[in-house]
């Protein structure tokens, strides 16, 4: 297709800078709302067998969710893994034309924070949870590692399965648990392009050590002296104070019969208190810091006023805080940490979400069996995690359809904002010309009921499980390669997920 132009990108067009919009979009009218009224829903699993490998294909009549802009009718046209074209009644000689009327298409989904290999062979949930995710319209996932061992024994062989056998494309968080570690983390940055490391101020007993200040502030100094690319990711709760409240429960309900128990052995102050030291200590060392899986209203509280005075933290929560709460009746294999909370919690995320207070939403995906779960035993016993990556963005649709929440809002969180924190954008997070070729075309008035089967994954039980959802991605674009469920088998092996080396 070199006989047609392809629009120039310019050089300021790039990550953690201003978003650089055409004005061919800027001066297009919008569609308002998710809860437009829109055309028959097409069937569910539309039949694209006919788009052939790297062939060039043009997405005609939907509504494009642009990051930063809105929502605009435009057409995309894809060839060879990337957007070349982006524009009002697009057409091409050798392009497939592939009607989307009446569906969103946002970019793929980018879901910052998943956890792999866990409670199985990382082996085998590269191949299931990247399934599950892809299926659902992720098609980018943070993956976090954490060994006690050096990163430099493993790396490589690690980066070898993504590249072999995920259906996403991955970049790594690397958990910094000694000092050995410590020390290896410039070679972490300069050979494999690793640009985000975490740190857990309250770890997991049995799994993860708790950190002391003296060295969290050794971390964000030889972190801070990369560069202002790098990241640093906190698990932010004060596990003196946890572990206060957790032996005191223990004592008083040795048999908990409510996940309300768990979620007062992690107080709502523990974590404000962590988020406001570890942002007090990042103040005075310049490093760029992020805060995972923020739930409470009291740690919001602390983010709120943090992000006046400083612009160089960022905040993160996830789409089970901001689709459960302790109202609901929720069993014990939702038990995670920090926990799911109340409804006033919940609300607050939501408040902080429209008030650029948090940036991003993510799932903390911890794959596991309902007999890994240990889902029948004592809550004490019971480990904290749960598989969310399959039941992220329908969960996300269904919730900004019954509230209202601006979808335009709602897909930066999980696309753009991601992206440009993490160093993949314009690449990753956008839809425009030179951005890869990677889609979600929703179906906004979809009604569903979430399974297992659906979710995907390896787990045997899902998040919302037996509930109907409205809002679903029927079909994703992956490097420029057409999936639905109906052709996944089919075109799996052609699927190739990449390692993001991210400088």
């Amino acid at each position: 297709m070199s006989n047609h132009k392809i629009p120039f990108i310019p050089e300021y067009f790039k990550k953690n800078r201003t978003t650089f919009v055409p004005e061919w979009i800027a001066k297009d009218k919008q569609v308002s709302r998710i809860d437009k009224k829109v055309p028959a829903a097409l069937h569910e699993s539309l039949a694209y067998d006919h788009v052939a490998g790297d062939a060039p294909f043009i997405l005609k009549g939907g509504n494009c969710v642009i990051p930063y802009k809105g929502i605009f009718p435009l057409d995309i046209m894809v060839e060879k893994g990337s957007i070349v074209l982006v524009g009002k009644d697009l057409s091409y000689h050798d392009a497939t034309i592939v009607g989307v009327e009446g569906k969103y298409i946002i970019p793929g989904v980018i879901d910052p924070h998943v956890h792999l290999g866990i409670f199985t062979a990382f082996d085998t949930e590269i191949v299931s949870e990247t399934r599950s995710a892809l299926l659902n319209g992720v098609t980018t996932m943070g993956c976090y590692l954490f060994s006690q061992d050096s990163y430099l024994n493993t790396l490589d062989e690690i980066i070898h399965k993504i590249e072999n056998h995920s259906f996403c494309d991955v970049f790594i968080h690397l958990g910094i648990l000694n000092q050995k570690q410590l020390e290896e983390i410039p070679l972490y940055y300069s050979r494999y392009g690793i640009t985000s490391y975490k740190i857990w101020m309250c770890g997991i007993p049995g799994l993860i050590p708790d950190v002391e200040d003296d060295f969290l502030l050794d971390v964000m100094e030889k972190i801070a002296s990369l560069g202002e690319d790098v990241v640093l990711n906190i698990h932010a709760e004060n596990h003196r104070i946890v572990n206060r409240a957790t032996n005191r429960l223990k004592k008083a309900e040795p048999v908990p019969d409510s996940l309300k128990v768990w979620e007062q052995s992690h107080p709502a102050f523990a974590e404000a208190e962590a988020v406001q030291r570890a942002s007090w200590l990042a103040r005075q060392t310049g490093v760029r810091i992020y805060f995972v899986h923020m739930s409470s209203r009291q740690g919001i509280r602390v983010a709120t006023e943090l992000k006046r005075e400083n612009k160089n933290i960022y905040f993160e929560t996830t789409s089970p805080y901001l689709t459960l709460n302790l109202e609901q009746d929720l069993k014990f294999s939702y038990k995670m940490a920090p926990p799911i909370r109340t409804k006033d919690d919940q609300n607050s995320l939501w408040s902080a979400l429209t008030e650029d207070v948090l940036d991003t939403i993510g799932t903390d995906h911890t794959c596991m069996s309902l007999e890994e779960k240990k889902a029948d035993a004592n809550l004490w016993d019971i480990p904290p995690g749960y598989p969310a990556v399959g039941t992220h963005l329908p969960s996300l649709l269904d919730a900004a359809k019954r509230t209202t929440f601006p979808l335009s809002t709602l897909i930066e969180k999980i696309t753009a904002s991601p992206a440009r924190i993490f160093g993949v954008y314009p690449k990753k997070g956008s839809i425009l010309p030179g951005s890869d070729a990677d889609l979600v075309i929703i179906d906004p008035v979809l009604k569903k009921e979430m399974t297992p089967e659906i979710a995907a994954s390896r787990s045997d039980y899902c998040l919302h499980e037996g509930k109907t959802l409205t809002g679903w991605p029927v079909t994703v674009v992956k490097s420029g390669r057409i999936i639905t469920r109906d052709n996944f088998e089919r075109e799996k092996d052609s699927i190739k997920g990449r390692y993001l080396k991210r400088q």
